[in-house]
Parts: structure tokens; sequence; C-alpha cells
């Protein structure tokens, strides 16, 4: 019984994985105030500007709860999401390193700023073939004075 057990509970988990390794997809959340926004797709833009190195070597990843209308700059994202679209935009230098964090939500936008080696966001990078980045984001409960969000999510995309 207990092998039945964790052979269904390993189905699970590989089940999880395959989907989020569609090209493009998301399979998780940001929740916001107990309030979770399921994020379902998946973008990435490289050669981002870190504003504390002034470097142009960031990856941009951006999880989404309903797909970017075609057209959308994926460099201004973080600052001009589309209405009604809610998500997590995340940069990642060179070393996979979490540099910056936006969080879009119905009630407005968080912005955290660019930051070097704060342990609340992390990024678990996922082998995958050239042009492509994918792995796990997520954050711990991070507090601020309007609202208290963390993420969780899996990912795969196409880097532009």
């Amino acid at each position: 019984m207990r092998y039945a057990a964790a052979l269904i509970a390993g189905s699970f988990l590989v089940v999880g994985t395959l989907v989020a390794a569609d090209l493009g997809r998301a399979v998780g959340s940001v929740t916001i105030d107990g309030k979770p926004i399921v994020l379902q797709y998946a973008y990435a833009i490289d050669h981002q500007k870190n504003q504390l190195s002034n470097k142009n070597n960031d990856t941009k990843v951006i999880l989404t709860d309903k797909p970017l209308p075609d057209g959308t700059k994926l460099d201004e994202v973080d600052y001009n999401f589309p209405d009604g679209i809610y998500g997590v935009v995340v940069c990642m230098t060179p070393q996979d390193s979490v540099s910056h964090v936006v969080v879009q939500h119905p009630a407005g936008t968080f912005d955290a700023g660019y930051f070097e080696g704060v342990q609340d966001y992390r990024f678990k990078r996922v082998k995958g073939d050239r042009g492509m980045i994918g792995g796990t984001l997520s954050s711990k409960k991070v507090t601020t004075n309007t609202m208290a969000f963390f993420f969780d999510a899996e990912f795969a995309a196409n880097v532009q």
C-alpha cells in the first residue's frame, strides 16, 4: 500500500514537470494577501539592463495568468503590464541569482527594485536546449507596507 501511494505521488510530480516543460508555459501561482493568481504562461528576454551593475546581461522571465497580446514589448512589461493581466517578472544574473522582482496584481504593482545577495527569491535552472530557459522560481513570504506575497512556479520559455 505504501508503494502504491509513493508511485501515485511520484506520478503527480512527473506530470507536473512535463506540463511545466512545455515551452511558453508555467505551472504555479503568486499568492497576494492569501489570494492566489494561477500562473500559466512564460516569456523570457535576454540582454536586460541590471540597474546595479549597469550591464545588459540579465535575463528577464515573465510569468502571467493570461497570454500577453501579440506585439507586447517584453523588455517593457515590468513597468507596463497589459490591462487585466497579472503575474511576476523576475530578472536573473548570468550566475542565476535573482536581481529584480516585480509583482503585478489586481490592486497594483510591487517593484522590489534591483538587489544583490537577497535570499528571499530563488531560481533553480533546469538544463535545456540553447535559446530556452526553464526551471523553478520561488520566494519566501515577503511582507511590504501594503501587502504580503509569495510565489512558486515551474516554467519553460524561449529566450528572445
